[in-house]
């Protein structure tokens, strides 16, 4: 076969994040090209992006190919030809080849046999997907607990919890359920793989009258479900990833109803204060004291060894003074990157506190017990 090299390496960029670097099964640190596409998978999902000039079949080791086309001019003809265990690549002034793997060892492509399958709104669904990733637990303990669960029909409920934060978010999405499939929890790296695919493939250019039509026409996903798979495709790509076994907990359940304290303040001054006190907090758990009257936050820290310090800024309440303790790295991970006015509902000194920000997930992080 003959391939581009800048089209091989766009390929290998996005197949980069499923081939594995070591694996009891050594053939998936390469990928397969052939039947006009490249594959690659480390078994729990699967990439294929289309690839018209894979013609035949081979294995090509992905990390030697992907350094070695870093310094081949991407407007030459590459020739791929396996022999055997070998393979072989020329270009106009040089040549390499490698050892490799039979193409009949490489796993084929997961079939999923769709319960259901809907085109949806991408450039909604997969920024609040990877907002709602960040709260999934990195304890394989309880599995559910993972990934994000999609809760399908007129609307898409999407969230995910590790025990101490949750993120929570309804999205416009019309997605009805099939047989089995209302409820399915997607692996946090998956979404991850998802998210990197989205930023990094061409947009294809949809059908428009106008030009502004064109500008601000919304991607469009296919999301097929079945057989315990999660299948996603968009433009040239194809991504395939196994879903959680299990039954998430039901999120909207945990939210509370009333929260009559409420606090609000701009994100940049609220991370500011948290940083402040940061250190010291290292030395009890990372608890931070947060006390307000009705128009200031002091928030507090207290170490053991290290001592004690607090700061204060401009807030507007409602519901009179309060106060709570909370985790300082949960919250300094929340206000990342945010920029206007955050609002904070505190119920009572064991509920959740909610949190919310312009049209971004609710966001619930459990309160810590100090001695006040």
């Amino acid at each position: 076969m003959q391939i581009l090299v800048h089209r091989l390496r766009e390929a290998l960029g996005l197949l980069g994040p499923v081939v594995p670097k070591k694996h009891t099964l050594p053939v998936l640190t390469s990928i397969l090209l052939g039947n006009g596409r490249a594959v690659a998978t480390d078994l729990e999902t699967t990439i294929a992006v289309e690839l018209p000039e894979a013609e035949g079949q081979c294995t090509m080791p992905f990390r030697e190919t992907a350094d070695l086309l870093k310094y081949v001019p991407a407007d030459k003809l590459l020739a791929v030809e396996q022999k055997g265990e070998k393979l072989e690549l020329a270009w106009p002034g040089g040549r390499a080849s490698y050892k490799t793997h039979d193409p009949e060892d490489y796993p084929p492509l997961p079939e999923v046999k769709a319960r259901v399958e809907q085109a949806v709104d991408g450039d909604t669904l997969v920024p609040v997907l990877l907002v709602v990733a960040e709260y999934c637990a990195t304890d394989s303990s309880r599995p559910v607990l993972t990934g994000v669960a999609l809760t399908l029909g007129e609307s898409v409920e999407v969230a995910a919890g590790d025990g101490f934060r949750m993120a929570y978010q309804t999205l416009p999405i019309s997605f009805p359920p099939g047989e089995g499939t209302d409820r399915v929890i997607l692996p946090a790296k998956a979404i991850r793989i998802l998210g990197r695919l989205w930023k990094r493939t061409p947009k294809t250019a949809p059908a428009a009258d106008s030009l502004v039509q064109l500008v601000t026409a919304r991607r469009q996903l296919v999301l097929a479900l079945g057989d315990g798979l999660l299948e996603a495709r968009f433009g040239s790509v194809c991504m395939i990833a196994k879903l959680i076994e299990g039954s998430p907990p039901n999120f909207r359940q945990l939210i509370p109803q009333d929260a009559p304290h409420k606090v609000r303040a701009l994100a940049p001054d609220f991370e500011r204060a948290l940083r402040q006190v940061r250190e010291v907090a290292k030395d009890s758990y990372g608890t931070v004291r947060l006390i307000w009257s009705e128009a200031e936050m002091t928030v507090q820290a207290k170490g053991k060894e290290k001592g004690e310090v607090e700061t204060a800024f401009s807030v507007g309440t409602e519901g009179g003074p309060g106060r709570i303790a909370v985790n300082c790295s949960y919250m300094l991970d929340y206000l990342r990157g945010k920029e206007g006015l955050v609002a904070m509902g505190v119920r009572g000194p064991q509920d959740p506190i909610l949190f919310h920000y312009g049209a971004s997930p609710l966001v619930l992080i459990m309160p810590m017990f100090v001695q006040w």
